[in-house]
C-alpha cells in the first residue's frame, strides 16, 4: 500500500494507459496495471519497514489532495491559465504535506538510494516533474472546454462534455447498474419494474406490505418476497431502472445488494464529481453533467439520457 500510494508510482502511471480524449487524461486499464513497475518492499529492513508504515499511516488518515495547483484548478479562464503556467511552479498541496514526503523518502531508499541529500534532491525533482505535468494537462482541459463552449457559435453541448469525462473517468467497475446486477451470482428471482412515477413503498408496521406502488394512482405494482426486496426495487426504480430485473429473491441477499449498489453509486458520484469540477466553474452546468453521467451509470451510456439545452 506504501508503493502504491507514493508519488514516484503515481508518475510512473503517466507511462501506462492510453489517452481517454483529447485533453492528455488517461484511461488505464487491467493489462496496463499489470505492466507498471512498483517497488517491492518485502526484502527491507526493519527500521525501513516501520517508516513506510508510519508514514503511510499518517497519509491514510487524512484527505488525499490533487496533484494540480490549487489556483489553476481555481481558473477556468484560458488566457488566465496560460499566464498563470508561464509564472514559477507553485506545489500543489498534496506535494507539500510532510508525510507525503517521508513516504516518498523511504520508497526512494527502498530502490537503493541510501544518501538522504541525494533522496532530498530526487524528491525534489519528482515532485517538479509531476506539478508540470499535471498542469500542462489542466491548462489543455481549459482551453478544450473553451473550445467546447464556441464551437460553431453554438451553446456547450452538455452530452459531449460528459461523454469527454466518461471517457476520462476512472472506475474499479463501469458496468451499468442494470448490466451489473443481472451478472450477481446471488440474483436468482425476475421482477418487472414499471415507468410509472412516483414510485412509492408503504411503512406500515401494524400491517407489513412487501409491495411497492407506482403511479397516482398506485395501479401498477411489484410485489416482493421480502421488505429487503422491496427496498431493493424502490431504490433501482428511483435511480431510474426499468423493465425486467434480475434481482436476489432471499431478504438477506438483497439487502447485502442494496448496500452494494450505494457503495458502486458513492464511488461514481465521486470520481464523476472530481472530473465536473474540474471542466467547469458554471454550478447549472455541473448539475446537468452529473445528472448525465449517473444516467448513463445506471442504465447503460446507450440508453436514452436527460435532455438538456
Amino acid at each position: 500500500m506504501a508503493s502504491l500510494n507514493s508519488t514516484i508510482v503515481g508518475f510512473f502511471k503517466t507511462f501506462y494507459g492510453r489517452f481517454a480524449g483529447t485533453e492528455g487524461n488517461l484511461k488505464t486499464e487491467v493489462v496496463d496495471v499489470k505492466l507498471m513497475e512498483v517497488p517491492d518492499p518485502r526484502r527491507v529492513s526493519a527500521t525501513l519497514s516501520k517508516r513506510l508504515e508510519v508514514a503511510f499511516d499518517s497519509l491514510a488518515r487524512r484527505e488525499s489532495g490533487r496533484l494540480v495547483e490549487e489556483q489553476l484548478m481555481d481558473c477556468h479562464s484560458p488566457e488566465r491559465a496560460r499566464n498563470l503556467a508561464a509564472g514559477p511552479l507553485v506545489l500543489p498541496k498534496e506535494l507539500q504535506q510532510p508525510d507525503r514526503r517521508e513516504l516518498d523518502d523511504a520508497v526512494i531508499e527502498m530502490l537503493g538510494v541510501s544518501d538522504s541529500a541525494a533522496r532530498s534532491e530526487l524528491i525534489d525533482r519528482l515532485y517538479e516533474a509531476t506539478s508540470q505535468h499535471f498542469r500542462d494537462i489542466r491548462v489543455v482541459e481549459i482551453e478544450k472546454m473553451e473550445q467546447r463552449a464556441r464551437s460553431g457559435g453554438k451553446r456547450l453541448n452538455i452530452h459531449d462534455l460528459a461523454a469527454d469525462i466518461w471517457d476520462a473517468v476512472e472506475l474499479s467497475d463501469s458496468l451499468s447498474v442494470r448490466q451489473w446486477l443481472t451478472e450477481s451470482p446471488r440474483a436468482d428471482a425476475w421482477v418487472d419494474v414499471p415507468e410509472d412515477r412516483p414510485v412509492v413503498l408503504l411503512d406500515n408496521p401494524l400491517f407489513p406490505d412487501h409491495t411497492v406502488y407506482f403511479g397516482r394512482s398506485r395501479k401498477e405494482q411489484v410485489h416482493c418476497g421480502s421488505r429487503s426486496q422491496a427496498q431493493l426495487v424502490l431504490h433501482l426504480a428511483e435511480l431510474g431502472v426499468r423493465g425486467s430485473l434480475k434481482i436476489p429473491g432471499d431478504a438477506e441477499s438483497a439487502n447485502d445488494l442494496l448496500v452494494r449498489v450505494e457503495a458502486r453509486l458513492a464511488e461514481a458520484r465521486t470520481a464523476f464529481s472530481e472530473l465536473v469540477e474540474s471542466r467547469t466553474g458554471d454550478s447549472r452546468i455541473r448539475e446537468q453533467l452529473l445528472d448525465v453521467l449517473q444516467t448513463w451509470f445506471v442504465r447503460g451510456r446507450d440508453e436514452e439520457t436527460p435532455s438538456h439545452p
